[in-house]
């Protein structure tokens, strides 16, 4: 490997931390995320009193301006952002959004895009490339591009036609980060909205309470499955609409904290190519009626074939439940907030399960004794 290669891969893997038990560096990240998961709640709400006046004044310039779609462009969790605010804000608006993977849609899937377009993208630290190349080819093509960040005054933020500050911490894993975000571009489609939504809008003003009332919820139920679990290898996490994206920011709290492999698939997908194998843990987000009928086949073919599927419920269902290896109780909510609501519990369970691995002696191979197993 040259010099130019070698210098290369030291910036790709730049992350301090590592994947050994015992590894102080991300042991102490896993410290960090856990402080921040229990901020939600008041991040969301500085995160929106503190946008409000930018919110008003975007909202303002756009208001004689067609919407036609909107594209949400983000990496890792920023692109679940994404995903978690779709159905909110094709609700509000009334058009399609897209949650594009930014280095996608700035390569390949921009072509679409138009003065029609309404194009957000989401950089934590400011100045991702793809997310800037993303927003940078949407505007090309006319698009009104708004650069939305932790930080202040950062360049997706000064870039652009606007830019928007999400007033939330990331010293550990993105936690609070995502929910604030989600919070902030769900009070911009308010803003947009061409309709009254008041039953929606009082239920979102309360999401940062139902977001730090579901960890403490779900706190100790999520410990009790994590050290049952802790063992595994791979993790799948699976849900359908809304709740596919709070199977999504799961999936990535494991391969952040734990670290192993975690997978997250659409709901529809595990009954395809019989997906569900002996011994599989698998964690089905279901909490509404929509879900519950491909929720009940997965509990079912998991049984048939030894997976150990846990579904995550807002309701009783007896059915599913003695199926099922284990259940999830979450609150009962509107399925486009849920992904804010939702999150938490699995916040919980990617520490826990961290911190179970990291006190059995685990690290992504299996045992830690200096040697693979």
């Amino acid at each position: 490997m040259d010099g130019a290669h070698l210098e290369r891969l030291r910036a790709l893997r730049a992350e301090p931390s590592r994947d050994e038990a015992g590894d102080a560096a991300r042991l102490h990240r896993v410290e960090l995320t856990r402080a921040e998961m229990a901020g939600q709640g008041a991040a969301i709400d500085a995160t929106l009193a503190g946008a409000a006046p930018a919110l008003d004044e975007i909202a303002a310039r756009l208001r004689d301006r067609a919407i036609g779609s909107v594209v949400v462009a983000g990496c890792g969790d920023s692109w679940f952002v994404g995903m978690g605010v779709r159905h909110a804000l094709e609700r509000l608006l009334g058009v399609p959004v897209v949650p594009a993977q930014a280095l996608d849609h700035a390569l390949y899937d921009h072509m679409g895009t138009g003065p029609g377009t309404l194009a957000i993208g989401l950089s934590a630290g400011g100045d991702t490339p793809a997310v800037m190349a993303a927003l940078r080819a949407a505007r090309a093509h006319g698009a009104f591009a708004i650069g939305v960040s932790n930080a202040e005054a950062a360049p997706i933020q000064t870039a652009f036609d606007a830019g928007l500050r999400v007033r939330a911490t990331r010293k550990g894993w993105p936690t609070q980060s995502s929910a604030a975000a989600m919070a902030l571009l769900i009070a911009f489609g308010l803003r947009l909205a061409r309709e009254p939504h008041a039953a929606f809008a009082t239920e979102f003003a309360g999401i940062g309470t139902v977001a730090d009332a579901t960890l403490a919820a779900c706190d100790d139920a999520m410990a009790a499955i994590a050290c049952d679990l802790a063992r595994a290898g791979t993790l799948f996490f699976a849900g359908a609409g809304p709740h596919g994206a709070t199977a999504q920011f799961a999936a990535a709290k494991i391969r952040e904290l734990a670290p192993i492999h975690a997978a997250c698939f659409a709901l529809e997908e595990l009954h395809h190519y019989r997906l569900p194998k002996a011994g599989d843990p698998i964690f089905v987000v279901a909490p509404d009626e929509a879900s519950r009928p491909r929720a009940l086949d997965t509990a079912l073919v998991g049984k048939a074939v030894g997976a150990r599927v846990h579904v995550a419920l807002s309701r009783p269902d007896p059915e599913i439940e003695a199926l099922a290896a284990g259940i999830v109780r979450l609150p009962a909510c509107d399925p486009a907030l849920a992904p804010i609501a939702h999150a938490p519990a699995f916040h919980a369970l990617a520490y826990h399960f961290a911190r179970a691995r990291d006190a059995a002696g685990l690290d992504y191979g299996g045992v830690w004794d200096g040697a693979r197993p």
